[in-house]
């Protein structure tokens, strides 16, 4: 199904220029946005009223942040997942998910399911990569497998379906809590994906300067023209969470690659859930479950 290309007034958030962009989270306890700079190795925690960014640099390429239960943030670093401070950049291994060490973690989202999904990126294209879930107690288990580059997560409204980007195979699919497929959608080089309040999948279009809305069965149904080609993932925020905020990568010849886009789209989304990672219970380490 085709939809009609729409533009939007954007307006672009501050002066930041990154990259490669990635990663934002609503932070509705202080009113500011987070991302990360993947390529810059540097995190952001922006003002949007005024466009002031503050920025950490971090030792190792963070590729994805998560909010935890109460406050603090866990970040996504090769295949660690750790408590990271923003403020400084300091990355805590909590946990290693196992798996090939050239396969590094790349988005993850607490879904709204109390769970933690992430995914792996297998660049010799030979689908290696896996999608994982994450539970408290920092234990794994495989969703899926035969995943070549695992992109975009974030979960329905009620929490029950897991929708999940990858990048090579031009697919977004929705998973039931078993990982069992129940619909999937051809799209074009897919990435960051976010959930609105009405159950509307919104993907970012690597390549295509796109975001594209679909129903909660993966309909296409209204797509919104970026004014950068490398679209890289998207939020909802600001104090009625109608605000959509966009990442994009730095490409030759786009004056505003690299830039964070925000426009208001006549869409309301949803708070991002927080993770509570815990310790294990006693006798248990972190590792996988059966």
């Amino acid at each position: 199904m085709t939809v009609t290309q729409q533009d939007v007034d954007w307006a672009l958030l501050g002066e930041l220029r990154c990259a490669l962009g990635e990663s934002p989270i609503w932070d509705d306890t202080t009113g500011r946005l987070h991302l990360v700079d993947v390529a810059g190795r540097t995190l952001w925690v922006v003002d949007p009223t005024t466009g002031a960014a503050h920025g950490a640099t971090c030792g190792r390429p963070v590729t994805a942040l998560v909010p935890r239960a109460g406050s603090g943030w866990l970040g996504v670093a090769g295949r660690d997942l750790g408590a990271l401070d923003p403020q400084d950049g300091t990355f805590r291994p909590l946990v290693t998910v196992p798996g090939p060490a050239d396969l590094s973690l790349n988005d993850a989202v607490c879904g709204r399911d109390g769970q933690l999904y992430v995914g792996s990126v297998d660049r010799t294209r030979a689908n290696r990569g896996a999608l994982y879930s994450i539970g408290a107690h920092l234990r794994h288990r495989i969703l899926a497998d035969r995943i070549g580059a695992s992109n975009g997560v974030d979960t329905s409204p009620d929490g029950r379906t897991l929708y999940h980007a990858d990048t090579f195979a031009d697919t977004v699919t929705a998973y039931e809590s078993d990982g069992r497929a129940v619909a999937s959608v051809r799209v074009d080089h897919p990435d960051g994906i976010t959930v609105d309040a009405d159950g509307g999948v919104w993907v970012a279009l690597w390549g295509s300067g796109l975001v594209v809305r679909h129903t909660a069965g993966l309909v296409p149904d209204r797509a919104l023209r970026v004014p950068a080609p490398l679209v890289t993932n998207l939020a909802f925020g600001g104090p009625d969470l109608r605000r959509l905020f966009v990442t994009t990568g730095r490409s030759d010849g786009a004056e505003f690659s690299g830039a964070v886009f925000t426009a208001e789209i006549g869409v309301c989304g949803l708070p991002p859930a927080r993770f509570a990672a815990g310790p294990s219970k006693k006798g248990d380490s972190p590792g996988s479950s059966r």
